[in-house]
């Protein structure tokens, strides 16, 4: 998988690119390669992925074993580094030095006793090897810009800044990942999997090639085949329990309760996340019926967007007046339970008993 940007020139003119500048889904680093690249952000699966591109740009498959080196700055000096990079190459064009946890480029103090000759690195960002690629691996969110090596590496460096993604890039990347496997993913099973595992790009990948492998080329990845076949968190698990219990499927409910209970889910946290649910679904009815949008109403709860979507498709099967007596109910089951009124697994029963008989919108 490649991914280009397509407003980032690696043709040795320096700049920075942030994601939410990317227009086209091809992530590929073309020659002529930049002396020094900087990633850093919070993207860990996209760092990997254009260290990946740059590497694979820069080296053979049998040039690495000879011409690639990484360098941890938590247990080894910068200067050792710096040595390596000013090698020439031993059979091939480039030599690729990595730099693993520069700390020293953030404002965070590092469990170290090593020093770092800092005067020394930032003499090399001025001067570097034209027969190296120095690549730097950032996995911090902010650097601290005050410092001078900072400011050097963003005037010399070709720096790529892989943090925030809109939904719409996350999408397309999975989009391709699902590609590479024949498959097709839709804007339906996105969102599921959104909701099941967060906006976490690896977790997203790895669940987008099991639904790959399980739908084939001739099944689309829909939500209904991510419930089927991918990993589902617990606020998943949750949103369907309130589901079975809102479309008075009580039985299903009380067996997925007990399922989740199995898995060694503590009853309580079930019925905060419950309470938290219930919640959501309040809150959505109400600013959907004063006008706010899908969007606006995210933004001021909290939540993902496609949250409010299922919630507001909750919302029509209760009115407010019967989400309101739930939300008592989850609190009266609350507080009996921490009084020890009340077992915590037979409270939960009869919570779920008492809001699925409840009448409906």
């Amino acid at each position: 998988m490649s991914i280009v940007f397509p407003d980032c020139k690696v043709n040795g003119v320096r700049g920075r690119l942030k994601l939410a500048q990317v227009k086209q889904m091809d992530l590929s680093v073309r020659k002529p390669l930049a002396p020094v690249y900087l990633l850093y952000g919070t993207q860990d699966y996209l760092i990997r992925l254009v260290k990946k591109n740059i590497v694979r740009e820069a080296l053979s498959d049998e040039e690495r074993d000879f011409n690639f080196s990484s360098y941890d700055m938590l247990e080894v000096p910068i200067e050792s580094a710096l040595e390596d990079a000013e090698t020439v190459p031993f059979m091939g064009e480039k030599r690729v030095v990595l730099i693993e946890n520069p700390f020293f480029l953030t404002a965070e103090k590092a469990k170290t006793k090593v020093d770092q000759d800092l005067k020394r690195f930032e003499q090399y960002i001025e001067q570097p090897s034209p027969d190296t690629v120095l690549l730097i691996e950032a996995h911090y969110e902010k650097l601290d810009k005050r410092k001078k090596l900072v400011k050097s590496l963003e005037k010399k460096a070709q720096v790529y800044e892989l943090s925030k993604l809109t939904d719409s890039t996350v999408y397309h990347l999975m989009e391709k990942v699902a590609a590479k496997y024949g498959a097709v993913y839709t804007k339906d099973g996105h969102e599921q999997l959104i909701s099941s595992v967060g906006p976490h790009l690896t977790q997203l990948a790895n669940e987008v090639g099991k639904c790959a492998l399980y739908c084939g080329p001739d099944r689309p990845i829909d939500s209904r085949a991510v419930l089927e076949i991918g990993s589902r968190s617990l606020e998943t698990n949750v949103f369907l329990l309130v589901n079975k219990v809102m479309q008075k499927k009580t039985a299903d409910a009380l067996h997925l309760l007990h399922e989740l209970v199995r898995m060694k889910e503590e009853p309580l946290k079930l019925l905060a996340l419950l309470e938290r649910q219930f919640r959501i679904v309040y809150q959505v009815a109400y600013y959907r019926d004063a006008g706010y949008t899908q969007s606006s109403i995210a933004g001021k709860i909290g939540v993902h967007p496609y949250a409010v979507k299922l919630a507001a498709e909750q919302s029509r099967l209760y009115n407010a007046d019967v989400l309101k007596r739930a939300l008592e109910k989850c609190a009266e089951t609350d507080y009996r339970i921490k009084t020890g009124r009340e077992d915590k697994l037979l409270a939960l029963e009869m919570l779920i008993h008492y809001i699925s008989s409840a009448v409906s919108a």
